[in-house]
């Protein structure tokens, strides 16, 4: 029977609790909903399916599911059970193995199968187990970081086959009891034999030179390595008085030679090394890592600190891209020049900077023009808005961002490194990551917290938390979570390496509880300054916003930390002029908040720089239009139809206006009014070279996109009960099915029977011998012709084993 039509009868027997659970689990598959529990089947033997529901799985469930994967044949139906797994897993038990085994089924990621006809009577009434079709591929090459077995290698490296043989050779003059073999294939079962006895093992490891043991050990969680220097394979000869580890090993057909740099360890011989089991480091229990003892107010200290610093550089860093908008490079991101003119001005160094510039950009503060490849402030309420909310906006942005920033100023592999802003910072799978890390660090603070102090918690112990949990995803945790846990500490989710009442309120998804800490915690804004006759002011500490941008708007800030210090100038003053302030409205607000008088010096600077400002006057246009007919230009500034060119008038014989001159003269001959462009054409510039297109916002990532109601779970399970209306069949399993079937004839030699449909849509059955499955496509070997032919998938409509062939055989 096919594995998919097996996996079908195995879920039809599941009650709806348990494929409730099922579909909660793995959402994927019914997300769009199949019609029958066949097509549930194929679905769930698909091999994307497998490695989404394979990263979920803890480290003792991948194991032993390896493990099962290593010790069972679809071909043969040779099945297992705890009782033959508690032996290829060291340190394991019948009952934590049957429960391990339980769940992996409650996944679909075994089916209940028939005990091997050669089991015990006395494990007859075990339940037995075989994983699903596809789950080898989706494992990966090398399961349990073991390599293939001898008749593999032998099979699909014919010079190390044929080496082989001489090896088994030698090694029985030696007196080790090995079989006689005389081809590739018997060498490789009699030395497979050899080492998977442990008294040969022994025997056959006596001899070994110092050192091998130690270098077997490191091929523990890869068997492919790479041959040192030092090592010849042309000195791999049994008789090599001085061999080194690597030489020996090869000599003896331990390690095969791949090519002229890499080896790789055979299964039995990566098993003999670990003690003749498949998992030698099992774990039940998750790892308890020891924290660091940091006391509460010392962590509170710092994330407080760090939030009121975090928000104080952001709103600097966009008055900074408000005044000149940070540019960029033609290749992508923010240049390292750019970098340093912000760094430069906000007092940091460039990796502080490039975090603000990511955090700003993800948060939506900073959008990029697209007419002018730079990065401006937003139009927003962010100086509107009190601390608390300025934070969450804030944090919000960087769980759900799809980037990440520590990435910046990481090695590219063409040279270089990566910028801020740039392309290579985009990391889909961020957002994931940073919520597992926060939770599993709320977890152990859980565990850890004393009275008085809390656990501090180093990268290396959070990433060996995380990846017992989830071992397939442990590149992307080693990757990403040292950078995740330096930005949560500068967002005071994190104060000297532990976890914070923020961090655990944003863990468990509860911002309002967030906010009130925070609002809790931070001084009450203020809203004077004090007053320096060195014109300076000096703002004890965090101002309310519009005392704040006032006095942004009047003077340049200085210095850093929570005493900010503010310098009057005429370059400052003449900024708030521009903006439509007075002398004596500036005059008017220093008085208000200023705990002080205020200084003479600094009331002469605002009343001689407003003195002496206006005298000359810019402004903005697009084109101008002159006319010596006075009374002609009178009647077109009163023409209602002009109005959207804004005219104004500069003298009695010149108007300007605000769009280009080839715009005012179509405009203008439109209306009936007969111009005549003057002077060559000028070339479009700026704004006027192509209409601006905002930068899209960046939506929030969906961390599941297979979202399953429960309106949803009930349609599905009327349909497969045949209770509901009938699904549409799509034909996705039928077209498994045959892969399925093809890939057995594959792996058997058989012939098949294929019915196949030509480009006039006729159906024809066909006897082939396939050979290799790849790209949709299928390479058949024909025997009517005894020609190789290549079949497209979408062409075949149904593939049986041909009775006979030796799959039947």
């Amino acid at each position: 029977m096919s594995a998919i039509r097996a996996l079908a009868d195995d879920l039809a027997a599941r009650s709806d609790d348990q494929l409730r659970e099922l579909f909660a689990a793995r959402p994927d598959l019914v997300l769009p909903p199949v019609p029958d529990f066949q097509a549930l089947a194929a679905r769930a033997s698909t091999r994307v399916s497998v490695q989404r529901i394979l990263e979920k799985l803890t480290a003792p469930e991948l194991q032993v599911l390896e493990a099962v994967d290593l010790t069972t044949n679809e071909d043969s139906q040779l099945s297992t059970t705890a009782s033959w797994l508690k032996a290829a897993i060291a340190g394991s038990t019948i009952k934590s193995l049957d429960a391990i085994l339980a769940h992996l089924h409650s996944l679909a990621l075994l089916r209940r199968a028939k005990p091997h006809p050669g089991a015990p009577k006395a494990d007859a009434s075990r339940r037995f187990y075989l994983p699903v079709s596809v789950l080898g591929e989706a494992l990966g090459a090398y399961p349990a970081g073991l390599g293939r077995p001898y008749s593999t290698l032998a099979a699909q490296h014919p010079e190390f086959g044929q080496r082989l043989v001489g090896i088994v050779e030698g090694l029985r003059s030696t007196g080790l009891p090995l079989e006689k073999a005389d081809t590739p294939a018997t060498a490789a079962h009699s030395l497979h034999h050899l080492v998977s006895d442990p008294a040969g093992w022994a025997a056959l490891m006596n001899g070994a030179r110092p050192g091998t043991t130690e270098l077997l050990r490191r091929f523990k969680y890869s068997p492919v390595g790479t041959i040192p220097k030092k090592a010849t394979m042309g000195r791999a000869v049994l008789d090599n008085p001085s061999p080194t580890p690597v030489e020996w090993l090869v000599s003896r057909g331990l390690l095969v030679p791949l090519d002229a740099l890499h080896v790789e360890l055979p299964r039995p011989v990566g098993q003999a090394s670990r003690g003749h089991v498949i998992v030698s480091d099992f774990q039940l229990e998750a790892p308890r890592p020891s924290p660091r003892s940091v006391t509460r107010n010392l962590r509170d200290n710092a994330a407080f600190g760090a939030v009121a610093e975090t928000l104080r550089l952001v709103t600097e860093l966009l008055a900074l891209a408000a005044e000149n908008p940070v540019g960029t490079l033609r290749s992508g991101g923010v240049g390292v020049r750019e970098v340093r003119r912000l760094s430069e001005s906000l007092r940091l160094d460039g990796a502080t900077t490039s975090w603000l510039l990511e955090l700003a950009a993800i948060a939506g503060l900073i959008t990029l023009d697209a007419a002018t490849s730079r990065w401006g402030a937003s139009e927003g309420n962010w100086l509107n808005e009190n601390r608390e909310e300025q934070w969450r906006r804030l944090v919000e942005a960087w769980l759900d961002a799809d980037r990440a920033p520590s990435l910046v100023g990481a090695p590219l592999p063409a040279g270089g490194a990566v910028n801020a802003l740039a392309a290579e910072v985009s990391r889909p799978d961020a957002p994931v990551v940073r919520r597992r890390a926060m939770e599993m660090l709320a977890l152990l603070s859980e565990r850890d917290s004393e009275n008085g102090t809390v656990g501090a918690f180093d990268p290396e112990d959070l990433i060996s938390a995380l990846t017992w949990h989830q071992p397939r995803l442990q590149r992307r945790f080693a990757r990403l979570v040292p950078g995740i846990l330096k930005e949560a500490a500068q967002l005071g989710l994190l104060g000297s390496g532990a976890l914070t009442l923020l961090g655990s309120s944003v863990a468990a998804g509860d911002y309002a509880a967030a906010t009130q800490v925070l609002r809790d915690a931070l001084p009450a804004p203020l809203n004077s300054f004090l007053l320096q006759a060195d014109l300076t002011a000096v703002a004890p500490g965090y101002l309310e916003p519009d005392v704040a941008r006032e006095l942004a708007l009047i003077s340049t800030a200085e210095g850093q930390g929570p005493a900010a210090i503010y310098r009057f100038s005429a370059d400052s003053i003449r900024r708030a002029l521009d903006e439509g302030h007075d002398a004596d409205g500036i005059l008017a607000f220093l008085r208000q908040h200023s705990a002080t008088e205020v200084p003479q010096p600094l009331r002469y600077l605002v009343e001689d720089t407003a003195a002496r400002y206006g005298r000359l006057r810019v402004g903005a246009a697009g084109s101008y239009l002159r006319s010596d007919d006075e009374a002609g230009l009178n009647a077109l500034l009163a023409d209602p139809r002009t109005a959207s060119l804004g005219l104004v008038r500069l003298a009695p014989t010149v108007v300007a206006a605000n769009v280009p001159a080839k715009e005012l003269t179509s405009s203008l001959r439109d209306l009936g009014y007969p111009p005549a462009l003057e002077g060559p054409a000028r070339k479009p510039v700026g704004s006027h070279r192509m209409v601006p297109v905002a930068a899209p916002s960046s939506s929030k990532t969906r961390l599941n996109p297979w979202e399953l109601t429960d309106a949803d779970l009930e349609r599905q399970l009327a349909a497969l009960r045949g209770e509901g209306p009938p699904l549409q069949a799509n034909g996705e399993s039928q077209s498994l099915v045959s892969l399925e079937t093809l890939r057995k004839a594959i792996r058997t030699k058989s012939s098949v029977r294929m019915g196949v449909v030509d480009s006039q849509g006729n159906q024809r059955q066909e006897i082939f011998v396939p050979l290799s499955v790849t790209e949709g496509r299928v390479r058949v070997y024909d025997p009517r012709h005894d020609v190789e032919r290549t079949v497209s998938v979408h062409r075949i409509m149904d593939v049986e084993i041909v009775e006979g062939s030796p799959a039947h055989g």
